[in-house]
């Protein structure tokens, strides 16, 4: 047994029980800490584990914990019971005294980013880094309220019970064939979507679908037609794989096929939305729909369709996907659950246009994050086959129909000589547009001083400057929130 030199005062062991830091990892910290800045000297006994107890005032099992881990670590050894010590195998050069801690975390470099502002700005970016903030009138954020998390929640206990074991170990890089084969059978119904399971790779997200075909697909210097304005996701997307941006503005129809053609006569890429543009709302026309792909079979070029919330159509007749319509195999689609269902899931998939192009997009899928949860993966496809998932979109397009319904009506009355609104046919949020002497990046600013989250458009433009305007979401606030949001929105307007 190593020689005692003295027993280990308690002095600077305070827990903090306000922390949420666990007891134990708190009580490991400190230790650790005295231990590598030599307050505490090798061979020296600590204390019992019931006197740690009793003078800090937590359970014997927190402090055996904490002497656990540090034993695995190699800071302190024997047996707990019959003596505990600072281990004397530390070398000397880990064991530093205050002044040359000091100096070492002074001279620690950390890693210098400068945000390059072609990426998109530094508030779009900083607001997709952090922890949402759910307030009026964050966009693109489902009534999380609204959710069946009981439903959900009895499909994990009972899958997670019965699952196979062998399904918890590495997966197919494409997905979990169940769910890819729910969502083929849902895009064939719902979105005329022409696909078979073979065709689809579950991703997490849309962010990361748009990042697989840049790094697969997209060569450097190869042009790209984005809508402007744009989702900046997409645009920091093609600048990373070094490729060109051709910016074209929307319409009322979408996309402007006359001036991209016009403009730019050889695409390799052309990027759209066209069930609901993000972020002006307009919905691609049926001829604008078979210009567009006639402008991509005449160039060779690729389209990639985000349909990114198109599952909330308030009016008319649901549209088919331009995938649906696509007789040359040229479109690439993309959909995600962050929208129709809840964020967090970080789901999503991408329909490629032939099976033979699967394999490339499944060997990067594999190097970037191996695959998506399988969990997760067998939640959502047993929450679509029973039917969930249809009847959550039903009563969703009618909750958000209502509540865009009272956001309009709400800033009309309160805020109509300060801005102007119409409704939008789709989606999960509405413009507000400013009058010219309004900086909406000012506003946006203030608003979140003021507890709100908007978005404001010019964040979103490439090149074609229009007049001042906020992206507004509604479908995650009730009436009261949505009211007393535009009574502060109308404060702010009015203090201009």
């Amino acid at each position: 047994m190593p020689k005692q030199i003295e027993e280990l005062p308690l002095v600077g062991i305070h827990i903090d029980f306000a922390s949420g830091i666990p007891l134990y990892k708190q009580l490991y910290s400190l230790l650790r800490e005295a231990i590598l800045s030599g307050r505490l000297k090798g061979e020296q006994k600590l204390p019992s584990t019931r006197t740690f107890s009793n003078d800090l005032k937590v359970s014997r099992n927190t402090v055996v914990q904490a002497f656990e881990q540090l034993m695995i670590e190699g800071y302190i050894t024997g047996k707990i019971g019959a003596g505990t010590y600072v281990t004397n195998e530390i070398p000397d050069k880990y064991i530093l005294d205050r002044k040359a801690q000091s100096v070492a975390k002074n001279k620690s470099k950390i890693p210098s980013i400068k945000l390059d502002k072609k990426f998109g700005s530094t508030g779009l970016i900083h607001r997709n880094i952090s922890e949402d903030k759910i307030a009026p009138f964050q966009n693109g954020l489902p009534s999380l309220d609204d959710f069946p998390f009981s439903t959900w929640l009895k499909i994990i206990n009972k899958n997670g019970t019965y699952l196979p074991r062998l399904q918890f170990g590495y997966k197919s890089s494409t997905g979990y064939e169940p769910l890819k084969e729910a969502i083929a059978n849902y895009l064939r119904t719902y979105r005329a979507v022409n696909c078979t399971s073979e065709q689809i790779i579950i991703i997490n997200g849309s962010q990361q679908g748009l990042d697989l075909i840049s790094r697969v697909m997209l060569k450097e210097n190869d042009n790209v037609v984005l809508e402007d304005p744009c989702y900046f996701g997409t645009k920091a997307s093609v600048l990373s794989a070094k490729a060109s941006i051709f910016p074209t503005p929307v319409d009322d129809e979408g996309i402007s096929v006359d001036y991209a053609a016009k403009h730019y006569p050889k695409p390799d890429f052309i990027y759209t939305t066209p069930s609901h543009q993000f972020p002006l709302g307009s919905t691609m026309s049926i001829s604008r729909r078979l210009k567009l792909l006639e402008y991509a079979y005449k160039n060779d070029a690729w389209i990639i369709e985000d349909d990114y919330d198109s599952e909330f159509r308030y009016t008319g007749s649901p549209l088919p996907s331009l995938q649906g319509m696509d007789k040359l195999n040229r479109v690439i689609y993309i959909g995600t659950f962050s929208k129709v269902l809840f964020p967090g899931l970080r789901l999503g998939y991408l329909v490629l246009p032939s099976v033979e192009m699967v394999n490339p997009f499944a060997i990067v899928k594999s190097l970037v994050d191996r695959q998506s949860p399988i969990l997760d993966q067998v939640v959502l496809s047993k929450f679509i086959e029973e039917g969930h998932f249809t009847k959550h979109i039903r009563k969703m397009r009618i909750l958000y129909k209502e509540r865009q319904e009272f956001l309009i009506a709400e800033l009309k009355r309160e805020a109509g000589s300060l801005l102007e609104v119409k409704p939008s046919g789709a989606g999960m949020h509405v413009v507000a547009w400013l009058p010219d002497r309004f900086d909406d990046k000012k506003i946006s600013v203030i608003a979140k001083e003021n507890g709100l989250v908007i978005s404001p458009l010019s964040e979103y433009i490439l090149k074609f400057k229009r007049r001042p305007g906020l992206i507004m979401g509604y479908t995650a606030f009730n009436k009261d929130r949505l009211k007393t949001g535009v009574n502060i929105l109308k404060r702010i307007l009015k203090a201009q």
